[in-house]
């Protein structure tokens, strides 16, 4: 095994998607850490070479993508980080030697205790404020699967390779399935006989939103909403850190198609879901306007646009322990990207603007849990009582 640094001069001045890019670099890299002296990547000897190539692909492919125009800074809209939280212990090792977070596979667990009453009490007040702030919202929970045909409709791919998961199985063939059921895995050798697969792991709960609609007619006098709810999957590599970062994990959504000030009104009214949330919690969070970690071909023009166009903000709550903030939830400002694909349009036929505004639920609970810990009787009032209305503490 080999450790090197690499070079301050060549890491681009995105720092953080550049560290978040390299663990996707090569399934050579074992391991990426940033400490005191800079970025360190751990390979076997033999595969440092090949690794140092692809991290200057990787380089090359973010040089390319650079717009002339500078690239605005991350602004924070709303502050309220000068709240003290209740807790600023770790929690994730004591939910795990409580069994209250038991892990199935690298990124992925298996929930009980306080754990699963919080996770729960989040998605129930998600359901109760979507219906009664939005009269005729439509519901729906949508599977994990989804046709790999409709994500490159929705330009998925393009914009976000690195995080995709596929579905597939063995070829529907007698003499392997018996081979397989006689032998099991054995040398990993049957997994090269795998169907191509058809299905991605959907990544985000509001993909078949779009398609439902493709085609549609919408009426010019008032929005559609919708409230969807979905497991989803994201390949987050070494990235994965905690209850913070995952690969599996559960998401609900607001979404909204209408006119651009529809869209914006219906915005506006679900983000008092956050605003009930800070104020009752006294939570430690801020609000910021935010860009997505596109694939490094093109991510400087798209986060560009979405910065300069304030169309994705991001709620960000403080993990106490670690000093740092993890983002929970997001409003996603679409314009027409979905509408013009799908042939979405009013009476007027224009075409509709869409929107949504994303929860993260095992993020929104293990801030919760980072800020006030893990025993109910330890909290303040405003927040046991609040959480007693939905779950039992």
């Amino acid at each position: 095994m080999v450790t090197f640094y690499c070079d301050e001069e060549m890491i681009p001045q995105d720092r953080r998607f550049f560290y978040e890019m390299l663990p996707y670099v090569s399934p050579k890299i074992n391991r990426v850490v940033e400490d005191g002296n800079g970025i360190l990547i751990e390979c076997q000897q033999g595969d440092r070479e090949e690794v140092e190539k692809n991290i200057g692909v990787l380089l090359s492919m973010i040089e390319e993508g650079c717009v002339v125009s500078s690239e605005p800074g991350i602004k924070t809209l709303e502050d309220h980080t000068d709240e003290e939280t209740l807790n600023n212990v770790p929690i994730f090792d004591q939910l795990l030697e409580r069994g209250d977070v038991r892990p199935t596979s690298e990124g992925s667990y298996i929930y009980g205790g306080i754990f699963l009453k919080i996770l729960r009490y989040f998605d129930a007040k998600i359901d109760d404020f979507g219906r009664n702030t939005f009269s005729d919202i439509r519901e729906y929970t949508f599977p994990a699967l989804h046709p790999i045909s409709s994500y490159e409709k929705g330009g998925y791919f393009d914009n976000f390779p690195h995080f995709m998961m596929f579905q597939t199985s063995l070829e529907n063939d007698i003499h392997i399935l018996d081979s397989f059921a006689k032998e099991g895995v054995g040398d990993g050798s049957v997994f090269k006989k795998m169907r191509m697969p058809k299905n991605v792991l959907r990544h985000a709960a509001c993909v078949p939103v779009y398609e439902m609609l493709e085609d549609a007619v919408l009426p010019n006098d008032t929005s559609i909403e919708f409230l969807v709810s979905g497991k989803c999957f994201r390949n987050e590599g070494a990235n994965v850190f905690e209850l913070s970062r995952i690969n599996e994990f559960q998401m609900k959504e607001y979404v909204f198609a209408g006119s651009p000030e529809q869209c914006e009104q219906c915005m506006t009214q679900a983000k008092y879901l956050w605003d009930f949330w800070q104020k009752t919690f006294s939570a430690n969070t801020k609000l910021d306007t935010a860009n997505d970690s596109f694939f490094a071909s093109n991510y400087k023009k798209l986060q560009l646009f979405q910065l300069l166009g304030d169309s994705k903000r991001e709620f960000k709550w403080k993990i106490p322990c670690h000093g740092s903030y993890v983002s929970c939830g997001s409003m996603n400002f679409h314009r027409t990207h979905f509408s013009k694909p799908y042939n979405i349009r009013n009476e007027s036929q224009d075409y509709c603007y869409t929107s949504c505004f994303a929860f993260g639920i095992e993020r929104l609970t293990f801030a919760l849990l980072s800020q006030k810990g893990i025993d109910p009787a330890k909290w303040d009032a405003a927040t046991h009582s609040e959480i007693s209305k939905y779950v039992t503490l």
